[in-house]
């Protein structure tokens, strides 16, 4: 069985995915955003609309990505 080996330390198994670049990351090199949700069907003029979904997005990316990118809901 092939393990995959993150991307950025290249020690440890790699458990996550950028989820920009497709990198794959160990549980150290995984950084996580949080991005507030601007879709219709999560929001209504500032406050949750379904309990059942979360408003807030978590994106698992790399410390090259969180540097780089403008992340917008």
């Amino acid at each position: 069985m092939t393990e995959r080996i993150c991307g950025v330390c290249q020690k440890k198994e790699a458990q996550w995915t950028c989820h920009e670049c497709s990198l794959p990351l160990c549980d150290e090199c995984v950084r996580e955003v949080r991005i507030e949700s601007t879709k219709p069907g999560q929001r209504m003029m500032g406050r949750v609309t379904s309990p059942l979904k979360s408003a807030v997005q978590k994106l698992k990316v790399c410390e090259k990505c969180m540097k780089e990118t403008e992340f917008l809901g």
